[in-house]
């Protein structure tokens, strides 16, 4: 059996110190990897290089030798040794969901950063021991063990790696959903209600429980991290880690933050945690794991998540369809809807999507946002076709029943299609050329005739009044202020300076020889016209430049969704079943 002692003697040093004991060994050298990144969040992120003063020691305690053999392995010469006892530490100060922070006030890891495994053997039991410091207890999702407090039982090394730790002196609230018992564990403190907190959470629960027909763990924690401006999610099979600014929880529009965030990570215990693309498992922990699929993954999530919390109560429809007003606009601004379909995007997730720039606009898209309008889409073709008897919540179902925790997965080409053509029919070949045009292609959204099937159109405009024609002129920047300077920060590839030649870190002087930041160059541009020409004063790597630049007319910057003024009685039937 393979057993880790995880302790935290001086959480000042934010330090663990790891010890591992390898027993049934037969073969003269051991090999030992530690896992480079995390699933869940798609980027190599080399977790070794926190790792130091790496010893191996004999059932006898003498030191036996060993050597590092690539960046994330060590091998150690073991010679006829049958047990042998492996220490080390881990450097642990980065405070995110997918990695590890210790300091005085707490510790919490994910077993990813800290846990080496042994390759060949990731299938068997393992046994993890957290020793903390007097007067801090211990909270995870994994099963307790047989050696008391803080000791656990892991089933291979994926329920391990997918199991993260809290220690310190967390809040636990408790509450049952089907008598499944269930866990919010509270690092930090801010404007939250507790009451309504487990209300909330509970409620969120319920309504995704009975889309999928029952809950698939035997117990869930959310481990909610309260902090000053971070934040995130990261998914696990029976527990999740969210982190929010501690302000979070008031207003309600700030609420919405926790609601949607706990809805999105709750819902990928059925579509990622259990129902996965094949490619996502069993995990190859050194190097990229690649599918086409983190749109099914990460999209449909995405459209679900605050969908969900209007079936729940928790989010008004109107709301709702602000938001995903919101979503539309914001995908709208993005060139690289032109370039980048979703199948490729889910691809390159791996050195695209974590690791944007000032191009990334223009060359790219999010599998999370076009991932959940494409879902909507879909969702809304199926509903039509079917005269309102099948929907996406029918495709999810039908995907959960085929491609069971314990099988190959959705498998890369035509699963996710086969499924929607057995819950909707195939309809002459309409879903294959619906998944050929906007996820393997990248076809401009039919937004229009999508939300039409429930009754409602689209509106589009302008949100500040002009003081010239209906339509604003439109010169395409993103600025940013720098101490007392305002550059660029990134240019549209459809807008007109793109077209004239300003570049991303150009620092903008003047217009027109007039002085500008970006409150006065916005102040200008309102009193011109499309088509009006003006001159920038740049400065470029200290060099004075002028580019002219011909104003066109700007993008839809407001966008409100609203029934149309006479339903028939399918488009309110899809209404109403859509949004519950």
């Amino acid at each position: 059996m393979i057993t880790y002692t995880i302790s935290m003697p001086e959480p000042h040093t934010h330090l663990y110190h790891v010890t591992v004991v390898i027993d049934a060994l037969s073969a003269p050298t051991l090999d030992l990897v530690l896992p480079a990144w995390t699933p869940g969040s798609y980027m190599i992120r080399e977790y070794a290089r926190h790792i130091q003063e790496f010893s191996a020691h004999g059932p006898d305690g003498a030191a036996l030798p060993w050597r590092k053999t690539a960046k994330d392995s060590w091998q150690v010469d073991i010679g006829r040794a049958a047990q042998v006892t492996v220490r080390y530490k881990v450097y642990a100060n980065e405070l995110t969901v997918r990695t590890s922070h210790l300091d005085s006030r707490h510790g919490y890891f994910n077993p990813a950063n800290v846990c080496v495994y042994v390759p060949g053997r990731t299938g068997e039991p393992l046994a993890v021991t957290v020793d903390v410091p007097a007067g801090w207890r211990v909270s995870t999702a994994l099963e307790p063990g047989t050696g008391g407090s803080g000791s656990f039982i892991a089933q291979d090394y994926d329920e391990l790696v997918d199991s993260p730790f809290e220690c310190g002196t967390q809040r636990v609230l408790t509450f049952t959903v089907d008598e499944v018992p269930h866990e919010i564990v509270i690092w930090g403190r801010g404007n939250e209600d507790e009451s309504q907190l487990v209300a909330d959470t509970r409620r969120i629960v319920e309504v995704q429980r009975a889309m999928f027909n029952g809950l698939p763990y035997p117990h869930y924690s959310f481990i909610l991290h309260l902090t000053d401006g971070r934040g995130g999610g990261l998914e696990h099979r029976n527990s999740v880690t969210n982190m929010v600014d501690r302000w979070t929880f008031r207003p309600e529009r700030s609420y919405e933050r926790y609601l949607s965030l706990t809805s999105h990570e709750l819902f990928h215990v059925w579509n990622v945690k259990r129902l996965r693309p094949a490619p996502l498992g069993p995990f190859d922990y050194r190097s990229e794991n690649y599918t086409r699929q983190l749109w099914l993954v990460e999209g449909v999530t995405s459209y679900y998540d605050e969908l969900l919390l209007v079936r729940a109560g928790l989010m008004q429809p109107e709301r709702y369809l602000e938001k995903l007003a919101d979503k539309i606009l914001s995908l709208q601004a993005q060139p690289g809807r032109h370039v980048q379909s979703l199948a490729q995007s889910s691809f390159d997730a791996w050195v695209k999507f974590y690791r944007p720039d000032e191009n990334s606009a223009n060359t790219s898209i999010s599998y999370y946002l076009k991932g959940s309008l494409v879902c909507l889409l879909l969702d809304m073709e199926i509903r039509r076709g079917t005269n309102g008897s099948r929907s996406l919540d029918d495709v999810l179902r039908e995907l959960y029943a085929s491609y069971p925790i314990s099988g190959p997965g959705i498998p890369e080409d035509g699963g996710a299609l086969a499924a929607v053509e057995a819950v909707a029919g195939t309809q002459g070949g309409r879903f294959r050329d619906f998944f050929a045009r906007y996820i393997v292609g990248t076809t401009e959204l039919d937004y229009a005739s999508a939300l039409a099937a429930a009754g409602l159109e689209l509106r589009w405009g302008y949100r500040q009044p002009r003081a010239i024609g209906s339509a604003p002129a439109w010169l395409g920047l993103q600025l940013k202020r720098q101490g007392e300077r305002t550059l660029v920060a990134a240019v549209r590839a459809d807008s007109p300076a793109y077209a004239a030649g300003v570049y991303a870190d150009d620092e903008l002087l003047a217009l027109d020889g007039w002085r500008m930041d970006e409150e006065r160059l916005n102040a200008r541009l309102a009193e011109r016209a499309p088509g009006d020409r003006v001159r920038l004063s740049l400065f470029r790597s200290d060099a004075l430049i002028e580019v002219p630049v011909t104003l066109g007319t700007s993008p839809y910057d407001s966008l409100s969704i609203a029934p149309v003024a006479a339903p028939d009685d399918l488009q309110r039937q899809i209404f109403r079943d859509w949004l519950g």
